[in-house]
């Protein structure tokens, strides 16, 4: 038996992210080590699997959530069947801030706009993870980002 797989044998199907702890564990994939101000996200399908995750470095700003949620959002309208995307923000030294139960509202009109869910926003600190939407008090969003979209383009 190789060892090693042949170039043209296909790739195996990601497993579906369904829940947070499955997004956390993709986002340790992709995080950059000693931990720097970066933000990471990927879009799902309705089924819960994507297949690439997309990290935007030096994100310092509290604010650049929003630039890359929208930049997110935007692209997912050219991919057919992205139904929902997923956030992380690497705060190293930090952790959730004030403002930030505002930009997960505003992320997530970013993303209904079009026509995308925002499952979760993540916040890594040096505390820990921390997600703003709990500081709002809104049940988790995960389970069927297909009735969600459904949902809101049947209310546009």
């Amino acid at each position: 038996m190789p060892l090693f797989p042949h170039p043209n044998d296909p790739l195996p199907a990601p497993a579906p992210v369904r829940c947070a702890a499955d997004a956390l564990r993709v986002f340790r994939l992709a995080l950059t080590l000693p931990p720097q101000p970066e933000t990471l996200a990927f879009l799902l399908d309705d089924q819960g699997v994507g297949g690439v995750i997309t990290l935007v470095s030096g994100t310092t700003d509290p604010d650049a959530v929003l630039a890359v949620t929208e930049c997110l959002a935007r692209a997912a309208r050219e991919v057919p069947r992205a139904a929902a995307l997923v956030l992380a923000t690497v705060r190293p030294g930090g952790c959730v801030e004030p403002g930030d139960v505002d930009r997960w509202l505003e992320a997530s009109d970013l993303a209904a706009q079009c026509d995308i869910v925002l499952l979760e926003w993540f916040v890594i600190g040096s505390l820990g993870v921390s997600c703003p939407r709990d500081l709002l008090g809104e049940p988790q969003r995960w389970g069927q980002p297909e009735a969600q979209v459904a949902r809101r383009r049947s209310a546009g």
